[in-house]
């Protein structure tokens, strides 16, 4: 890879990514609205949040195998025409007054499967675009987008609902995809060499070959095991946030509206810092940084009170910061280290993983916040991520996954 001409053609890349993601998030949050002020029962949000869940739990090594198996530039285009064929569908729906929640149910886990396969052939094109040493900073700039989506998506999505209704927002989807899609046909990626069609086995064989890949690797397994527990202990904690705000701190809409901007911007920051700083030499202790201050956080907001709301927002701004020291690391080392053909299959396995524990984690937050109450998650998730750290520092299994490499 020639030195400097990466950035430009990262650029490109990248920009892509986020001109599709934000004409995505605008039209999620309308439709997240919709549904709301339609239906206005838990069940129903409840219910489309786990059909998005669905591919990636079921389908996640599969779809990495296909990814592996085929031209990832075909792959990101196609994946954003889809949800660009969705949102007309839904246009149509809306403009005639047809739009029923089970049309919406079925588009989103359409766009959902699409969005599966455009994550593994994005993450897996990454590093054949990205020189090695540059992955923990180009992981900071993916997580400043998450970042930016985060502040920016809900107010600008409440004031294009306002002002071009939700078939404006739709459109403007459409006019996002279609861009990051021209932009990307415009551009060339490389892929790992692919075998000729001849030569090739089975799909299902090389899934099998992917499992054998991961199982066979001591510190990749262990290194995932690590990253579903605090999938595990922190995706229920962001959901019990309203919870947290009503029930302790005494607050409303506005409070937790304050909480959420004070961690997206928390998250901005720190992917300006990722991304400026590019982390330690050995990434593994940039990912320590990060969940010691994801502990720290998580066991402030177990203790605060009534009166704690400035102290919660901090700790807020506190885990968004870290959070991109402790998730862009983990990425980083997968793409470094992993095998190019391999990349799609790794990421699948490892996504299907973090999205099954989800629901476990849904299903325990409940009745332990009820038994012993709401803040007892929170400190149990700060106290397992705390006793994180010394583990990957010490642990030579973990420690030395860039040392070692596979095997």
């Amino acid at each position: 890879m020639e030195s400097g001409r990466w950035v430009g053609r990262f650029a490109l890349f990248w920009g892509s990514q986020t001109i599709s993601r934000f004409g995505s998030a605008f039209s999620g949050f309308a439709l997240i609205w919709w549904v709301a002020q339609t239906y206005g029962t838990a069940t129903s949000l409840a219910t489309g949040t786990l059909i998005s869940m669905l591919p990636g739990i079921l389908l996640g090594p599969l779809i990495g195998t296909i990814v592996d198996r085929n031209n990832r530039k075909f792959i990101i285009v196609a994946s954003d025409m889809v949800q660009v064929a969705s949102a007309c569908v839904l246009f149509v729906l809306v403009r005639y007054q047809m739009l029923e929640i089970w049309h919406l149910y079925i588009v989103m886990f359409v766009n959902s499967l699409a969005g599966q396969f455009h994550y593994m052939a994005v993450m897996a094109a990454t590093p054949m675009l990205v020189p090695s040493e540059h992955l923990q900073r180009v992981s900071g700039l993916s997580q400043l987008r998450e970042g930016a989506v985060a502040i920016i998506a809900p107010p600008v999505g409440a004031l294009l609902l306002e002002v071009i209704h939700l078939e404006g927002i739709l459109l403007l989807e459409v006019a996002t995809g279609v861009a990051a899609s021209l932009i990307m046909l415009g551009m060339v990626v490389p892929n790992p060499p692919l075998k000729p069609v001849e030569e090739r086995v089975s799909v299902m064989s090389d899934l099998r070959a992917g499992f054998r890949y991961v199982l066979g690797w001591p510190s990749l397994l262990a290194l995932m095991s690590i990253a579903m527990v605090l999938n595990l202990l922190f995706n229920p904690a962001f959901s019990l946030m309203p919870l947290l705000v009503t029930n302790i701190l005494r607050g409303g809409a506005l409070q937790l509206a304050w909480l959420e901007m004070a961690l997206g911007i928390g998250m901005i920051v720190g992917s300006l810092l990722l991304a400026a700083w590019g982390g330690f030499k050995r990434r593994i202790y940039t990912m320590a940084l990060g969940v010691l201050g994801m502990g720290i956080a998580a066991v402030v907001l177990a203790r605060i009170g009534a009166d704690g709301l400035s102290i919660a927002i901090g700790s807020m701004v506190v885990f968004g910061l870290v959070q991109p020291l402790a998730n862009g690391p983990i990425f980083a080392i997968i793409q470094a280290r992993v095998a190019p053909e391999m990349q799609g299959r790794v990421m699948g396995f490892m996504g299907s993983m973090a999205g099954a524990v989800s629901p476990l984690g849904l299903l325990l937050a409940g009745p332990i916040s009820d038994r012993f109450g709401l803040q007892s998650w929170y400190l149990a998730a700060g106290v397992m991520s705390l006793l994180t750290v010394p583990l990957v520092l010490l642990w030579p299994l973990v420690r030395d996954i860039e040392v070692k490499g596979e095997r």
